[in-house]
């Protein structure tokens, strides 16, 4: 066998599985179209991988970098050390804050919306949105966080229907920078 033959031989090889197994040639081009179109999009929108007990009928989201939420937004929102040092009473540690990672939360109340606290019990638009817990999972008092009349220029009440959500009932008000974004479920 001459060298031309066996270089012919290696390239029809070569052809036989492009064809045979034009699946994958299709899936890398896909796969590098995606890789791409993030990168372009990126600024404006990124993708989210639930790493929480957040919203959990869900696992993927597409965060818009750029949406200003409005009431019934879920929205991303960093935990800092700030909101995980409001909680009442200081001192006990609170492992479950978190502090650094994003929060999948719901907007329950922006700018201008009243806020009324009854014991407990935390209405935001006349609406009851919570009712704090006594104790946490580590059996430790937590009390209401200190919430104004009406909600500020650039600050959320930001929640979740759970009983035990760590949300703005005993974090307080969430700030417009810490905001990451508008949340959409994708699946």
């Amino acid at each position: 066998m001459t060298g031309s033959q066996a270089l012919a031989g290696v390239l029809r090889r070569k052809t036989e599985w492009a064809v045979r197994d034009g699946w994958a040639k299709r899936f890398a081009l896909v796969l590098a179209g995606l890789s791409i179109s993030a990168c372009l999009v990126s600024p404006w929108y990124g993708i989210y991988v639930r790493d929480d007990e957040s919203l959990p009928q869900y696992s993927f989201f597409i965060v818009d970098k750029k949406a200003v939420p409005k009431r019934g937004d879920y929205v991303a929102f960093e935990m800092t050390q700030a909101y995980a040092n409001r909680v009442r009473p200081q001192g006990p540690m609170r492992p479950y804050a978190r502090v650094g990672k994003l929060w999948l939360k719901e907007a329950y109340g922006v700018t201008g919306d009243p806020i009324r606290v009854e014991g407990r019990r935390i209405y935001v638009n006349h609406r009851k949105v919570a009712t704090v817990i006594e104790r946490d999972i580590f059996r430790q008092q937590i009390e209401p966080a200190e919430l104004p009349p009406v909600i500020p220029e650039g600050l959320y009440y930001l929640g979740l229907p759970h009983q035990r959500s760590f949300d703005s009932r005993v974090i307080g008000l969430v700030e417009a920078k810490d905001l990451r974004g508008v949340v959409w479920p994708i699946f």
